[in-house]
């Protein structure tokens, strides 16, 4: 099974054509890895050397899609896919999300019942993630919508917003590694199309004691994925992940 899965993945990328396309170091490793996991010779053009550590971690991998994808769903991959994702492997630390991302969207490459759910821009889109951002992604996936509440002064005299607070955050961001940067990490997010913070509705006004003066506002907002996000988390993030 895991041959059969290696022919799909390689049909259309064969190894010596990544050399001939000059693509990075790593690229080449995780290639001599692919040369030599494959026993059947036709699937290459012709034999290569490779780096034992690098075989054996995609020996594993084609095990995990081989665990993914029925045999009579294989299909060719399509280089735009197989080739950064294979790069992306290459560079990953094993057993992590970031990881299992990238053997998702492989996974599903070759599935012919799963391409509607890939998209080229996947690939490069998991290389710019760090682990927070996927472990966000992770919990988007679980559930779409968190809610979330703050509030911020307001100076009457210079007409000014400040001391900007959270009051309720229903993601759980104690499960990220740099809780802190929450908002940032949002905001990588969004610039890829994938997630962000959106305002729900109007500022609710704060008045002061008498009535008579706004001293602040409460803003709630929904953290949510994109259209386009959504599919991202379909094809890519694991239903299941100990985090």
């Amino acid at each position: 099974m895991e041959e059969e899965i290696t022919k799909k993945i390689l049909e259309e990328a064969p190894v010596e054509k990544i050399y001939d396309d000059g693509l990075s170091p790593a690229m080449k490793e995780i290639g001599k890895a692919l040369g030599n996991t494959v026993k059947a010779g036709r699937f290459l053009l012709a034999p290569v050397e490779y780096v034992a550590a690098y075989r054996s971690r995609w020996e594993r991998y084609l095990k995990n899609i081989a665990e993914k994808v029925e045999e009579k769903n294989l299909i060719k991959g399509h280089p735009q896919i197989v080739v950064p994702v294979l790069e992306g492997l290459a560079l990953s630390y094993e057993n992590t999300l970031l990881c299992d991302m990238f053997v998702n969207l492989l996974a599903n490459s070759v599935d012919k019942t799963k391409q509607g759910l890939v998209h080229p821009a996947f690939p490069k889109i998991i290389q710019q993630l760090s682990h927070d951002e996927a472990v966000i992604l992770y919990f988007l996936k679980k559930k779409q919508l968190y809610k979330l509440r703050q509030q911020s002064e307001f100076d009457h005299n210079k007409h000014l917003f400040f001391n900007k607070k959270i009051i309720k955050n229903e993601f759980p961001i104690d499960k990220l590694q740099f809780p802190e940067n929450f908002f940032i990490y949002m905001d990588h997010l969004y610039s890829l199309n994938i997630a962000g913070v959106w305002q729900n509705g109007n500022q609710e006004i704060i008045s002061s004691d008498d009535g008579k003066t706004q001293v602040g506002v409460f803003i709630n907002s929904d953290i949510k994925v994109t259209s386009f996000g959504k599919l991202f988390i379909n094809s890519c993030v694991p239903e299941s992940y100990k985090i």
